[in-house]
Order: structure tokens, then C-alpha cells, then sequence
């Protein structure tokens, strides 16, 4: 029933082009579901991709949940009664930006596991995964009742750097097992008996050059053609592909063969709850939005990208069979030096793609036998020539110089640059009659030969062909602007105001029942709890009073710390961080309120300890190693920054001097190249991948076994290193280590408040807080609800009682999604802020979505009523 050769799939023995949109349904609510799958089906995809998240069904281990926003059954019954086929991509490792790449937290707490690999330990959680997940989409493949047409094994393994064939295999044949019966398919993958496909968003040329050489008698597909991507904390707004670049480089997958596109994303949707991970690096946490800047948006409205994408998919559609039996051929015009010509032909007709790489758009032309052909081609863009196509009998285009969007049974739309001209040679076996309004013009050139030349003007044009036979045929001739008329834009209603706020107090207390000891402070796994917010405390001894450096030799997420119930400062390095504490002389209380960021989804670092995960240290030293070094101990001192060129493996030396400290931490980019004393360091996290050998990745080491007191020589290997941003050395002693910590979980909104009218804290008063307050909503005064955190510090927030997710005023999301299906009359909006800032900027806004509809040369913005 599905099957494949080189050139693309088939479906009960037809060739299908595979227009696919990923759509992660854990990334809405099931309410909004139906809508994104309809907007996707509207806008020519024929298929949509969903990862399976691990840890979204078993959050606690044996407790299995299918129900409700996490009802994959009924997510593949949707798609299977809109028409839509289904890549699943069940893992068990996904990545996809994900809290631990989909893994659920409390594996880390296995001892000695080995992700990602034959584990015996590993493989048999994944066995009772598979036995949950695997029925499901067995169930829904299209050899039985549902549109499942591939199983992806794994995700991206190579990418991974831990080759591991035995391991795929067993997925492979646990699938298989368990009733997967269509083809499976793999990205940076590959294992026997699965089509590889590869992930990318340019240079297709070179990816379908690798696929080439690896494998045989496969089609070509792009797993993850990332249209868009994602934002982290702290960083720019993701929005530098472009829709112009967008369509040059699906133009190169035609060029290049690809047979099966999957858009990652095509709506990307929201991290609600604490579900957002971190990808590779330190400060790579995951903002809430998943909006990816892609052609559906987080608030389910069509982009201009979801225009461009909808014209391609009009475009393959018409030419479905020429681009699903197709083969790449010498080309046979000649162009000036700034235009290059790429050629694809099948029986069916053939595409000339012309490509211009100027800056400015260039006029050229071309010659059907000694007709000459004109053609305009954009600035940085490529443009398709149709050619030798039949229409329908009596009709076939010998070349087409405009786009578009298809050439149906009785009509076709030819588009262009607004004020740009195109050109069509048509074939004709009868005679016919022309209706060409100005400023169209056309001539016949031979007896069957008609040429027209079209000018896409602000207004549209009908130019009508009527046949001898009594059919028609009209070209509608427009601008690319005109074809954009449904962007959606959002019309923002008065603001849901004025907000009333309740405060709350979160006293940092440790006396409550459920409080946790341990000698040495617990991450989140070894206290049992997935995400949120731990608190940690522990009393210590000081001589005398005085600033103290105190050291935190494990965190992987920043912290906030007091002493003696006194605000001193957030750390906000992670791996390893410092800072200054005043301490008095006698008992002295430590406490620190941990929010965790999310887990590394990405790269050999999996599974890293969240939170605190080692004893401060008192009477400690920190030393930035990023100035100082020298080529050999010699000459020039360089900062790491700006690192010397160094051919081979040469010392790049420093050192330091280390006076009575027994342990030491480096937190840095390439700490695993460095060389402590002659002799390799101990590596506590290395967040490398398959492609970063030899690079300057983040990781921390423990250089205590190799520390001497005294000068201490560093050697670190940078043949293949540019630059490094951080590289920090943190001294202290064993002995000087704080012990006997009680932990607890924070932040719980389920616990009993004694809520207050809200009162502005104190001057300078940081410490955790709670605020809520009530609004009204009214579907009618807009269906899409934002919220904006202004002047807030950074927390989480509820709606109704769900969490939907983090806040940090770090950049760069400003908006926050409260879904329209969760909204009654009456709701409740609960803060949760680490500094107390108080919410009296905090706006909630409605908005209605309207589109532009082009009217010559006015734009008036319509409404859509909803129902």
C-alpha cells in the first residue's frame, strides 16, 4: 500500500508529492486541534508530523495518561478524518526544544543508565514505552483504520556522536514487534530497512548529494525543513527567515529532486506548563512561545510564510506527477553570468528554475525554436519556467515566465511582481478566440502558436480563450500582493482592565511535613520532583563577620540567594557560580530558591543534575581564566576571545596559582581540551554532539584530582578554536562545604495562601511573592487572549488553575498565550514572581483577527466573524 522508489512515495500505487506540516499536539490544547488541522489542510499540506513525547504520557513512572490534551488517539483520528496522512515520530528520544528531548526526568534517576544506547537498564523502560505508544499508532496506520503512512525510529542519532547500530536495530525491531507495518523512515539516522531522510534549511543541493552517495533506490526527503526557529531567554526575536527566502529555497528542494517536505514548523504552538527545554550551551533555556516564525502562528492565524507555502503547494500539486517522476538534466538556454539555470524533466513536461544571486532584479530572456521568450526575475530569487506542460487536450504551454498557482481544468492564475510582465507560449490544436484587455497584449507567432505578454498590474485581469468546441478557458492574471489578501492580522480590542490584585507572601519556610535532608543539596530528579521550583536551606558557622566568596560548585540553573532571610543576589552563570555573601560571625542561615529552566534536549549532556547539586563552599576564590595565554608559554599574551591562529597541536598555555584549596571547578566553552599538570581533567558535563568534535563546547570539569598547591600549568588545545566566551576557575575547600540541607518544593499553588489586598513591598524588598486577580472575557470582544508580564521579574503564571508556563523579562517574548478554551466569564490569573515586583503594569488584551483585502490600491481591513 505505501511504498517508494528513487524518484518519491506511492500510495496504493500512485506517486504522492509529501506536503507535510508539523504539528506537535502537545503544543495546543485539544480544542484547538480540529482548527490548526483544517488551516494545515487548507493551505495544501496533505500530511502533518508530530513528535510523541515520552514524558508528556508518563510524567510519573508506571502512571501512563492518553486522555484529554494528551489523547494521541484521537489526534490521529482527526487527522485521519480531515484526509490528512501522519508521520509519527514516536522516539523514544525527540529533542524537538522538549524538557529532556521527550525522556521522562525520573530516568536520571536510575543509576548508571546510559541513554540513548543497548542499556539493558535503558532498553527496558523503552520496551514499556513502546508497549503504551506503539499500539496506538499501529491502530491508526493506513493499512488499517487510520492515515499513518511512516514511523520515524529514534531522532537525529547521529547527531548524537555516540555511534550505536545495535541500538536502532532494537528499536527497529521492537516497532516491528508490536505491529508497525509502513515504512519507517529515520533523519540523521539511518538504520537497514528505514529511509533516510536528512533536516536542513538551506544548501539542498549538498544534502541531496549526501543522500546520494549513502543510499540507493530511495527518495529524497527533508524531515525537518526549518522555516522558521526557535528563541531562547535572553536572546533576539527568530524572525530573520523571510518569506521571500522561504520560497527560493523550496524552489531548491524541487531543483534537487526532494519528493517529501515536512515544514518544521509548520505552526509551532507554545510551551505551556514547564515543558520548554535547552538545547546546547548554557544559557539556552526555551522560552514559553513556541511560535518559531512560521506559516500558522502561535494564536492558529495563517502568515504570510502560510501564503507563500499555500502558492508552492498549488504549484506541486499541478505538477504532482513532473515532480514525482522527475530527473535532473543538462540545462539548454544560455544567461547572462548573474543568472544561473537548473533543469528538471520528466515525461510530463519540465521546470527551468532560473536563479538570481544580484541584489537587484534583472530582465533576461530565453527562445522557444527562435521565439524569444522574455523574463523577469527578482532580487536574491529563483523563478520557474514552465514548459512543454499539457493543460487539458488542445492545450499545452510550450513556457510560462509568470508563476502560478496552477493551470485547472477550465482557469489558471498567473501572477507576478506588481508592475512586472510575464510571458506565455501556448500550443493550441484548434482555433480560438481571444479576449485580452489592455493592458494584456497577445500575437499568434506560428499557426498554433499563441504568445502572450501579461502586465500584473494593481488590478486584476481576466484574459478569456473560447474554443471552437464551446469551452473556455480564463487566465486571471494578477500581482503576488494580491494573492496575500488572507494574512491575518490581529485587531487589539481595550485592554481587560482594571486588574484588581491580591498579594500573597511565599515564605521561604522549611518546617512544613514535606520537607526533604540530605548532607549535600539535591537536584530535581533526586528529590522526586519534574520541574518548578525548589527550595534549599542549611546553617553554617562563620569565625568572624565579614564578606565571604562562596562558591557553588554544581548548578545548572540560576539561583537566588539569601542570608539570614536578606536578599544578596541571583547567580546567574551556570555550571558553577560565585558570589559575595556578608555573613556575621556565629550561626549564619543559607537559603536559595532554584526555578528550573528546563533540561538539555540536545546534545551527550542529556540528563544533567537540575538545580543545586553540590554544597556551597564558604571562603572561596573565583578567577576568570580568559586572559594570559601564550603560545607556548612564550611571546604574546592572548585573551580567549580573540585566540591566535594555531596550526597543530601546539600548547596554548596559562597558569594559576592555587593557595590551599583542595578542590577546583572550571565552567567554560572547551574545558574538556584542556590539560591540568600534564594530566586530563574529570569531566561532570560535556554537551557535545556528533559534529563538535574538537570544538570549544560547554562543559564542566572537576580539576581536584589533578590540583596542586602552588602554580598550576593549564595546556588547552585550540588547533580548531577561534574564540571562547567563559572560562571560570572556582576555588574552595572540602572542609569549608555547607552540609545538611533541607529541601521543598515552592511555588505550589495548590497550598493555602493568606491572600491580602495587594500593598507595594517594601523599598528594595526582593523576595517571592503571589498575585492574582479576576477579569471578565467575552468571546465577542476577541478570540485570541494575551497577556504581558510589564516590569515583572520572572516566574510562572496560571489561568483558571493551569500553568501555562514561565515568564522571564529578559527577552524576547513579550506576549504570553492564554488559550480561548480554557476562558470562562469569569477567570483567575495567579503570579508567581521571584523579586515580588508588583503587577500593576500587567495588561491582559483581546484581539479579533482580521485580514487586508486588496482593493487596488487601497487595503481596508475586514473582519472574520467567528462562529
Amino acid at each position: 500500500m505505501i511504498t517508494y522508489d528513487k524518484k518519491s512515495w506511492k500510495i496504493n500505487n500512485e506517486r504522492v508529492f509529501i506536503l507535510s506540516a508539523a504539528i506537535h499536539y502537545f503544543r495546543l490544547p485539544r480544542a484547538e486541534w480540529e482548527e490548526v488541522l483544517e488551516k494545515a489542510k487548507a493551505g495544501g499540506c496533505n500530511t502533518i508530523e508530530t513528535y510523541i513525547p515520552w514524558n508528556f504520557h508518563e510524567m510519573k513512572e508506571g502512571e501512563w495518561d492518553f486522555t484529554g490534551d494528551k489523547d494521541l488517539a484521537y489526534f490521529l483520528q482527526l487527522c485521519a478524518d480531515k484526509g490528512l496522512y501522519v508521520i509519527a515520530r514516536p522516539g523514544p528520544y525527540i529533542c524537538a526544544e522538549w524538557d529532556f528531548g521527550g525522556l521522562p526526568w525520573w530516568l536520571s534517576t536510575k543509576t548508571d543508565i546510559q541513554y540513548r544506547s543497548q542499556d539493558p537498564l535503558f532498553l527496558q523502560y523503552v520496551d514499556q514505552y513502546f508497549d503504551q505508544v506503539i499500539p496506538i499508532i499501529d491502530d491508526y496506520q493506513l493499512t488499517k483504520k487510520g492515515t499513518v503512512i511512516m514511523v520515524q525510529i529514534e531522532n537525529e542519532f547521529q547527531a548524537y556522536g555516540k555511534p550505536d547500530k545495535a541500538y536502532m536495530e532494537y528499536l527497529r525491531d521492537g516497532m516491528t514487534a508490536r505491529g508497525i507495518e509502513v515504512p519507517f523512515v529515520t533523519c540523521y539516522g539511518g538504520v537497514d530497512g528505514a529511509v533516510e531522510f536528512l533536516n536542513f534549511w538551506s544548501n539542498a543541493k549538498h544534502a541531496a548529494k549526501t543522500l546520494d552517495e549513502r543510499f540507493e533506490n530511495q527518495p529524497k526527503g527533508v524531515m525537518e525543513f526549518w522555516i522558521g526557529w526557535f528563541e531562547r531567554w535572553g536572546g533576539n526575536r527568530a524572525d530573520q527567515k523571510t518569506p521571500e527566502q522561504l520560497e527560493r529555497e523550496c524552489y531548491q528542494l524541487l531543483i534537487n529532486g526532494y519528493s517529501a517536505i515536512n515544514y518544521y514548523m509548520y505552526f509551532g504552538g507554545t510551551n505551556f506548563d514547564h515543558w520548554g527545554g535547552r538545547t546546547s550551551g548554557e544559557q539556552t533555556f526555551s522560552t514559553t512561545s513556541y511560535d518559531y516564525d512560521v506559516a500558522i502562528n502561535e494564536y492558529l492565524q495563517p502568515t504570510r510564510k502560510f501564503e507563500v507555502l499555500k502558492r508552492v503547494h498549488a504549484l506541486i500539486n499541478w505538477l504532482e506527477p513532473l515532480f514525482t517522476n522527475a530527473e535532473q538534466a543538462s540545462t539548454d538556454v544560455n544567461l547572462p553570468g548573474h543568472l544561473t539555470s537548473q533543469r528538471i524533466v520528466s515525461p510530463f513536461g519540465e521546470v527551468l528554475f532560473i536563479e538570481n544571486k544580484r541584489n537587484e532584479r534583472v530582465q533576461s530572456h530565453l527562445f522557444h525554436q527562435h521565439e524569444r521568450i522574455p523574463f523577469t526575475v527578482e532580487a536574491n530569487a529563483i523563478l520557474p519556467i514552465v514548459r512543454n506542460v499539457v493543460v487539458r487536450d488542445g492545450i499545452t504551454i510550450k513556457a510560462l515566465t509568470g508563476q502560478t498557482t496552477g493551470f485547472e481544468s477550465t482557469n489558471a492564475v498567473i501572477y507576478h511582481e506588481e508592475g512586472q510582465c510575464s510571458t506565455l507560449l501556448l500550443q493550441l490544436d484548434q482555433k480560438i478566440s481571444v479576449h485580452c484587455p489592455l493592458p494584456n497584449r497577445y500575437e499568434w507567432v506560428e499557426d498554433d502558436l499563441l504568445l502572450f505578454t501579461f502586465y500584473h498590474g494593481n488590478q486584476p485581469q481576466t484574459v478569456q480563450l473560447s474554443f471552437e468546441d464551446g469551452s473556455a478557458y480564463s487566465l486571471d492574471i494578477v500581482s503576488r500582493c494580491s494573492l496575500e489578501e488572507h494574512v491575518t492580522e490581529l485587531e487589539q480590542g481595550a485592554p481587560l482592565s482594571p486588574l484588581k490584585w491580591e498579594c500573597a507572601d511565599e515564605p521561604l519556610c522549611f518546617l512544613a511535613d514535606d520537607v526533604k535532608m540530605a548532607e549535600k543539596p539535591l537536584d530535581f530528579s533526586s528529590f522526586g520532583q519534574f520541574s518548578g521550583y525548589l527550595g534549599y536551606e542549611s546553617e553554617f558557622t562563620a569565625q568572624e563577620a565579614k564578606n565571604t566568596t562562596m562558591v557553588f560548585p554544581r548548578i545548572e540553573d540560576p539561583v537566588m540567594v539569601f542570608c539570614n532571610d536578606t536578599y544578596v543576589g541571583k547567580l546567574s552563570k551556570i555550571g558553577a557560580a560565585a558570589i559575595e555573601v556578608t555573613v556575621k560571625a556565629g550561626k549564619n542561615k543559607l537559603t536559595c530558591l532554584v526555578q528550573n529552566m528546563g533540561r538539555f534536549n540536545f546534545t551527550q549532556a542529556l540528563g544533567e543534575p537540575k538545580g543545586i547539586s553540590d554544597a556551597p563552599a564558604q571562603n572561596a576564590k573565583y578567577l576568570s581564566l580568559l586572559a594570559g595565554w601564550q603560545v607556548e608559554g612564550c611571546g604574546r599574551h592572548h585573551h580567549l576571545s580573540q585566540i591566535p591562529s594555531i596550526g597543530g597541536r601546539i600548547g596554548f598555555l596559562r597558569s594559576f596559582q592555587n593557595l590551599g584549596y583542595d578542590r577546583a571547578i572550571l565552567v567554560g566553552d572547551g574545558v574538556s581540551l584542556v590539560r591540568v599538570n600534564g594530566k586530563p581533567v574529570k569531566m561532570l558535563m560535556d554537551s557535545q554532539t556528533g559534529w563538535s568534535r574538537g570544538s570549544a563546547v560547554y562543559g564542566v570539569a572537576d580539576l581536584s584530582d589533578v590540583l596542586i598547591q602552588g602554580e598550576n600549568l593549564l595546556d588547552l588545545d585550540v588547533q580548531h578554536v577561534s574564540s571562547i566566551r567563559r572560562f571560570d576557575l572556582y576555588l574552595f575547600n572540602e572542609k569549608e562545604q555547607i552540609l545538611d540541607w533541607k529541601m521543598k518544593s515552592f511555588a505550589q499553588i495548590e497550598e493555602q495562601k493568606d491572600w491580602d489586598e495587594q500593598n507595594d513591598p517594601p523599598k528594595e524588598s526582593i523576595a517571592p511573592r503571589w498575585y492574582r486577580s479576576r477579569f471578565s472575557w467575552d468571546p465577542v470582544n476577541g478570540s485570541v487572549v494575551k497577556v504581558r508580564f510589564n516590569h515583572m521579574s520572572k516566574g510562572c503564571f496560571w489561568v483558571n488553575g493551569h500553568c501555562l508556563g514561565r515568564y522571564w523579562n529578559i527577552g524576547p517574548q513579550e506576549d504570553y498565550k492564554i488559550p480561548a478554551s480554557l476562558l470562562a466569564e469569569e477567570n483567575e490569573l495567579v503570579i508567581f514572581d521571584e523579586d515580588g515586583v508588583t503587577p500593576a503594569d500587567v495588561v491582559i488584551h483581546c484581539y479579533t483577527p482580521s485580514v487586508r483585502i486588496s482593493k487596488g490600491n487601497s487595503q481596508q481591513p475586514v473582519l472574520m466573524l467567528e462562529n
